[in-house]
């Protein structure tokens, strides 16, 4: 969530005539130095998806609030329990600033960047998860055993079997495989055709896996929902960069319908676990997610210069990891004494607040420190390090 690659870079890359692009296209001229518009669609999905956790789960444990959220909030509960379909709006402007963000780079600096931005708070959340499944375990839920504890620092809990020691930790999978399959077009450089090519061909792969295919890497790294969900926001990346032709719009318009396939088949399954979602109010709003980031992509949302939007849009991914298993522990000690609303509201602010403690504590400091050492080692030529050639 996110969510974590969500932090949108500056310019989206060189714009004179020697930047790679569709043959005979040239990209279109800069935008502004940042999205401010992708951090404030950022800041909605981390808040619809929080307010979810809070008072939007009807078939979860009464453990937290020792009641149905679906009886505590009914006059918010028919909104926020679509909260969940944040997740999906984090993809796509996943695939949007990913894209974004990986042109011009080498793979080794992808990845690097990668590690820097992922790996610091998601750490930190580990620790905090921990404390408060050992200090403060709701009593009714599996305690994560030591061993999955540990796994969770690697973030390969879900091919490793593992608990996850955070339920949103699940997101972090799918954006990894994400990472690893845009390596294989970024290896070779970056431009309009090569990446339209992998969209079409990563988008059939995923329609593909709904055959039931022998294939079991397509199930991993073409998961059809998630798989189109990227692809539409690397798609608007390319529109945002060269401008809109009929290629992207027909690109577009294929990951909708294979999204919409899948997204209808999920909210309908999500009823046999107790959770009533109705399927067409789903895609309907996911619709108005590709909506919002289109317009983005068309350059109609740059009058947002909201410099605060970037703040609040840093605020994100620690917002993300930490309101869940912290959240709910606040949630169990403060509602008794003070109502629900009251710990609703005393919980989010704190969450929030948090949040901001480790971007500016953990987060800033300690990948100021990474791309330091990173760029020293990546700078320090190889046979100084070699052993053999000390003798």
């Amino acid at each position: 969530m996110s969510l974590s690659d969500l932090q949108a870079p500056g310019q989206p890359g060189s714009t004179t005539t020697s930047s790679p692009g569709a043959p005979g296209k040239p990209p279109r001229a800069a935008g502004p130095p940042r999205l401010y518009a992708l951090d404030a669609l950022r800041v909605v999905a981390a808040l619809a998806v929080l307010l979810f956790h809070y008072t939007g789960i009807d078939a979860a444990t009464d453990a937290n609030w020792g009641v149905n959220q679906k009886n505590l909030f009914p006059s918010i509960f028919p909104v926020t329990s679509y909260g969940s379909y944040g997740v999906q709006l984090f993809f796509i402007i996943s695939g949007f600033v990913i894209c974004m963000s990986a042109w011009d780079r080498t793979p080794g600096h992808f990845v690097r960047a990668r590690f820097v931005r992922l790996f610091p708070a998601y750490w930190f959340s580990i620790v905090v998860a921990v404390l408060i499944w050992r200090g403060i375990p709701d009593g009714q839920r599996k305690v994560p055993s030591v061993s999955d504890s540990l796994t969770n620092i690697t973030m390969l809990q879900v091919p490793l079997s593992a608990q996850h020691l955070v339920g949103a930790y699940w997101t972090l999978w799918v954006e990894l495989t994400f990472y690893l399959i845009f390596l294989v077009v970024l290896w070779k450089g970056l431009d309009y055709l090569r990446v339209t090519i992998f969209c079409w061909l990563w988008l059939l792969a995923g329609v593909l896996v709904q055959q039931d295919t022998d294939i079991p890497l397509l199930g991993i790294f073409a998961q059809p929902l998630n798989t189109a969900l990227f692809v539409s926001g690397i798609t608007m990346y390319l529109m945002y960069r060269f401008g809109p032709d009929l290629k992207l719009w027909l690109l577009l318009a294929a990951s909708w319908l294979v999204m919409q396939t899948d997204l209808v088949q999920h909210a309908d399954s999500l009823k046999a676990k107790g959770m009533d979602r109705d399927p067409y109010v789903a895609l309907a709003l996911v619709t108005v997610f590709y909506l919002l980031v289109l317009v983005i992509a068309l350059r109609k949302a740059d009058w947002v210069r909201w410099k605060w939007l970037a703040t609040a849009g840093a605020l994100v991914y620690p917002l993300y990891l930490l309101h869940e298993e912290l959240g709910w522990a606040m949630i169990r000690e403060l509602y008794g004494p003070l109502g629900a609303w009251e710990t609703l509201a005393v919980t989010t602010a704190a969450m929030i607040l948090l949040s901001w403690l480790v971007y500016r504590l953990v987060e800033k400091p300690s990948q100021q420190w990474l791309r330091k050492r990173l760029a020293k080692e990546a700078a320090y030529p190889t046979e100084h390090r070699n052993p053999a050639h000390r003798y």
